[in-house]
């Protein structure tokens, strides 16, 4: 008899990418386990992936908060059985400073020469820090079932330097690093670990940038298990 679908816990989940990744695998038989910091958006949200048959918990967690999130996802395993997929995708709420341009000052982000070591960490402690956090908190689980899957979403600064936004580009550069490196490390344990690079805005009907459409990219990533890493948009 085949083995069920494991857990995906969706650290990041709010109502664009981490609602579309944890219908796509939720759709096809993984329990959901949802992360965030706000727990009125996760009851929401799971209560409308119950509405489509989909098994969800809601965990509330600051993913740049250590013990949080590692008990959210220990609870989460708890309630809803081992974590076997971690999508990790955390992003900061977006704020407009007219005519519908990003405030990206307001968004804790810098540009390059502005960068200080204390906005620096600001994004390393979420990006950097907060992936190894849930890492640690799931892997073990993994390797010792040989079968799992680290998924970590970022932006096009993880691989193309874009002035504007210095600090965010340091974090998620030294992200994809890491995860780079763990890719070649747990391959013979049955750990995949990819890394997506997105390039385009993350919105509703916007082709390859649509949410629906990069959850799905991502189930495929996990399934094939062939590639580290895909960029969108560049």
């Amino acid at each position: 008899m085949p083995t069920p679908p494991s857990t995906i816990a969706v650290v990041g989940a709010g109502a664009n990418l981490g609602r579309s990744i944890a219908r796509r695998f939720g759709s096809v038989g993984h329990r959901v386990a949802l992360i965030a910091r706000n727990r009125h958006h996760l009851e929401a949200l799971a209560s409308s992936l119950a509405d489509e048959g989909i098994t969800a918990g809601v965990y509330p967690a600051d993913a740049s908060d250590e013990k949080t999130l590692t008990d959210a996802l220990e609870a989460a395993s708890g309630d809803l059985g081992r974590i076997g997929v971690l999508s990790y995708s955390p992003a900061p709420v977006w704020s407009h400073a007219g005519e519908g341009l990003p405030d990206l000052a307001a968004m804790g982000f810098t540009s390059t020469l502005e960068t200080t070591p204390a906005s620096a960490r600001a994004q390393f402690d979420l990006t950097v820090g907060g992936a190894l956090t849930a890492a640690a908190a799931v892997l073990p689980a993994m390797r010792e079932a040989r079968d799992g899957a680290l998924l970590f979403t970022t932006g096009r600064s993880a691989v193309d330097p874009l002035p504007f936004l210095g600090n965010a580009g340091i974090a998620q550069a030294g992200l994809r690093n890491w995860a780079g490196g763990a890719h070649s490390e747990l391959a013979s344990d049955g750990v995949y670990v990819g890394h997506l690079s997105v390039g385009v805005p993350i919105l509703p009907g916007a082709g390859e940038g649509d949410p629906d459409a990069i959850a799905d990219r991502w189930y495929q990533l996990a399934q094939a298990r062939d590639t580290f890493e895909t960029t969108i948009g560049f």
